[in-house]
């Protein structure tokens, strides 16, 4: 997983009589990592984001972004250090208009049902008056993934609309079966309310309530889903699903906890040292991890 970059340096490039804006940005961590019976790991690395872009007379915007490091970098959600491409990869090029962006890169458009599902070629989103939108397609009619051999999705959708503290939103993979997620939230000052059905294709559908809060450096969240004995709970003894968050940022610190119905937790602290930060975390899988990073 690649990580987010948090500063950017800004080149301006002219050619002709075009103006191209080239930016640069990163990220350099360096830290230990001990994993439950496994050796303790030092490690380090970078990561480098190459971003380039031009807006035509007729107010067309074109970018193209591209990545590339070395060594390795925490991804301190799921406690582990990811490996950073040597190399650049493909890059994501964009074309906007008038409120509408069209997304071209080969197997590089995350899927809209949860990200994680298939990865597309072209994507469209767009936004106007409280509503957005968006699809995403493969070039190739009924693409296999090459893991599991099986014929990928042949286009995901997505769509939401938000007014006042009220929002809607639906999201749906179209393949061998339909997956679709639908959403409302309301918000009331520091409170919104969140409640998802989730079809889960051929598998009966869960349904989830979540409630959160987040106000003065304090977040805290709870939800809870009807997936008691459903075909696709792992959880242990196929309980239904809760989870609970806490979060605290004071100054340059910050905390965080979460837990759920399988006892499995994870704690994490930051400390912004000004210029750089400062972290460690663990979880109940013994795995402890902590280092220090900055962005450029």
């Amino acid at each position: 997983m690649k990580n987010v970059l948090f500063a950017t340096t800004a080149l301006v490039l002219t050619a002709g009589v075009a103006s191209a804006e080239v930016t640069f940005s990163g990220k350099a961590e360096a830290g230990v990592i001990d994993i439950k019976n496994k050796a303790a790991l030092v490690y380090s690395g970078i990561d480098i984001n190459v971003g380039a872009s031009v807006t035509t007379e007729n107010g067309v915007t074109v970018s193209a972004t591209t990545d590339m490091g070395a060594g390795s970098i925490a991804d301190v959600a799921d406690k582990e250090v990811d490996a950073q491409a040597d190399d650049m990869t493909a890059p994501e090029v964009k074309v906007s208009m008038n409120g509408v962006t069209v997304e071209l890169q080969s197997e590089g458009v995350d899927d809209y049902y949860d990200g994680d599902l298939d990865n597309y070629d072209v994507g469209v989103t767009g936004a106007m008056a409280g509503l957005t939108f968006g699809v995403a397609f493969e070039t190739e009619k009924n693409a296999v993934d090459a893991a599991t051999k099986a014929n990928g999705s042949d286009y995901s959708i997505k769509a939401g609309y938000a007014a006042g503290p009220v929002s809607v939103s639906i999201a749906s993979n179209e393949g061998t079966e339909t997956l679709t997620k639908i959403s409302a939230s309301y918000t009331m000052g520091a409170i919104t309310a969140t409640v998802t059905n989730d079809n889960k294709g051929a598998q009966a559908s869960i349904n989830t309530v979540k409630v959160a809060y987040a106000q003065d450096g304090v977040s805290a969240s709870i939800s809870f889903a009807d997936d008691k004995d459903h075909a696709g709970n792992s959880n242990t003894g196929k309980k239904a699903s809760w989870d609970v968050a806490v979060g605290y940022t004071a100054g340059a610190m910050g905390i965080n906890f979460s837990t759920n119905e399988s006892d499995k937790w994870e704690a994490d602290v930051s400390y912004d040292l000004g210029g750089a930060t400062a972290f460690a975390a663990t979880d109940s899988n013994e795995t402890m991890m902590a280092g220090i990073n900055f962005a450029f």
